[in-house]
């Protein structure tokens, strides 16, 4: 069993995995000026979004992954049409993905 994965190696490949869906909504979202919700990058994403029968919160995975982002400053607050709090990328990590899918 030397080449087995451990399970903290597969938290982080799935954070890594997690980060890049939640980031490249976050793109597809600034080419059409938008500022979006958890709930939207939830379903843009396809990532799990129910609360559950304990009815906890909706949308936790994606808020997770954009409080780690934020910390690392890679994406924003921003204020959705309808009031709401919603994110963006930030300047900075936007020019950096852009620069990798423009040939």
């Amino acid at each position: 069993m030397k080449n087995r994965v451990s399970p903290k190696q597969n938290a982080r490949l799935g954070m890594f995995y997690l980060e890049e869906a939640v980031l490249d909504v976050l793109l597809e979202a600034k080419y059409e000026d938008k500022c979006i919700g958890p709930a939207e990058i939830s379903k843009r994403g396809g990532i799990f979004r129910d609360g559950g029968r304990e009815n906890t919160l909706h949308d936790a995975i994606a808020f997770g992954i954009l409080v780690k982002l934020h910390s690392e400053k890679r994406v924003q607050r921003c204020t959705q049409p309808n009031g709401k709090g919603g994110w963006k990328l930030t300047d900075k990590e936007f020019h950096e993905r852009r620069e990798d899918t423009v040939e």
